[in-house]
Parts: C-alpha cells; structure tokens; sequence
C-alpha cells in the first residue's frame, strides 16, 4: 500500500510512480485513438456505402475511394444514374436489374469482375461494351505484375469518357439539324415573298404605265380654189 500514498519514501518509489504514471497516460491516449480509428472508417463505410462503394477489403486508397465516389456523383447528377460499385473476396453478385443503376462488381479470389449497365446506356455504349469489360478489360489487369485497383479506375474513366463523347456528338448533331431547319426555312420565306413581290411589281407597272402617245391627225387635202375664173369657165 505504500505505492499509492501521497508521498514516496525514497526516490526509487517516486520514479515506480512516475513511470506508472506514464504508463496510464499513454494507455489512455492509445485507447482514444483506437477508438478515434474504428469510428473514421464506421464513417467511412457509410459514406462510401452512400455513395454507392462496397470495399470489402479495404484495398481501396483514400485517392482512389474519393475517385470513385467523383464518379458516382458525375453520373448522378448528369445522367440520372445510380452507380454500385463493389470489391469482394468472392464472386460479386449483381443485384436485380432495375433500369437506373450502374453495377460494377470485382472478386478477388477467384479474380472475376460483372458490368451490369442500365438498358438505354447498354444501347448507347453498344452490346460488346460491358462484355469487354469482363472479359478483357479486367482480366488483363488481374493479370501478374497488374493492379486491379488502376483497371477499376480506369475502367470508370473509360466508362464516363465514352457517355461524354456521345453527349458531344448528340448536340452536334441537334445543332446541324438546327441550323438545317433555319436554312430551309429561309429558303421557303424566300419562295413565299417571291410570288408577292412579282404582282407587286406587276401593280407597281400597271399605275405607273406610261401614257399612251397622242399623235396629230393629218388634215384633209384643201378644196380646190373657187375663184373667179373658175367661176367664170362654169357659166360658160
């Protein structure tokens, strides 16, 4: 009991109680910060799981999560897309297709990956795209010496560059037809004044015709003279 009265006895009871001292402290702050470690990855868990990432393995980098999650708000926001994406030990298994997400499921043990695209995006990367995917794209990266964490990433940058690509080319498209429909009816403005301005013109010369040209008529030959002598010849 003389450990824990107030005042030590000798220097070496004061040094036990100081190192033990040292001890509760360090243990308590070892304490909190363990526990300070399994609440950020709770919190990074949901946060990933809201975002719609499943990491299973923890293989994921804070880069590389705040990647993914960019990813999935960018569809979010601009396509209407929901995006899972889920890294599993074992086979991946897709949920049930409902017409708005985007799955994209990678197992590691037996190192398989599933793409399940919405239908109208399906149409819109073509038929062969997710099938790629499985089956080249991320065996390749399964490969020895390869990082299955740079194929899911750049399999999602693949994925975000192709739907803007086509966004791209979808309103080039309505511009042409735009300025297409402009030209025409234009043309068609033209062809329906040109009738208006003719019989304008035609109006215009009948009102200011001009005038008929008057010329004098020639007056009849003059009567021969009467005169006297002509007078004289009739009484004889």
């Amino acid at each position: 009991m003389a450990l824990f009265t107030l005042r030590a006895k000798n220097p070496l009871e004061a040094l036990l109680r100081f190192a033990g001292l040292l001890v509760v402290v360090g243990l308590t702050v070892l304490g909190f910060w363990k526990n300070s470690e399994r609440n950020m990855e709770r919190i990074n868990e949901r946060t990933s799981a809201r975002f719609g990432l499943s990491d299973e393995v923890k293989g994921l980098s804070e880069a590389e999560r705040a990647h993914v999650a960019a990813f999935i708000t960018t569809l979010r926001q601009k396509y209407g897309v929901e995006v899972r994406v889920q890294v599993a030990k074992a086979s991946p298994t897709p949920p049930e297709p409902d017409g708005k997400t985007l799955y994209l499921g990678l197992g590691l043990e037996d190192k398989t990956a599933v793409v399940q695209l919405p239908p109208l995006m399906a149409r819109s990367l073509g038929p062969d795209f997710a099938r790629s995917l499985e089956r080249e794209h991320f065996p390749f990266h399964f490969g020895p010496g390869k990082s299955w964490q740079k194929g899911l990433l750049a399999a999602l940058d693949l994925i975000e560059s192709r739907l803007a690509a086509l966004g791209a080319e979808q309103k080039a498209g309505r511009q042409s037809d735009e300025g297409a429909g402009q030209a025409v009816n234009a043309a068609a403005d033209q062809t329906a004044d040109r009738p208006a301005k003719q019989a304008g013109n035609q109006a215009a010369g009948q009102t200011i015709a001009p005038a008929p040209r008057i010329t004098q008529q020639q007056a009849p030959p003059a009567a021969p003279s009467t005169g006297p002598k002509g007078a004289d010849k009739e009484t004889k």
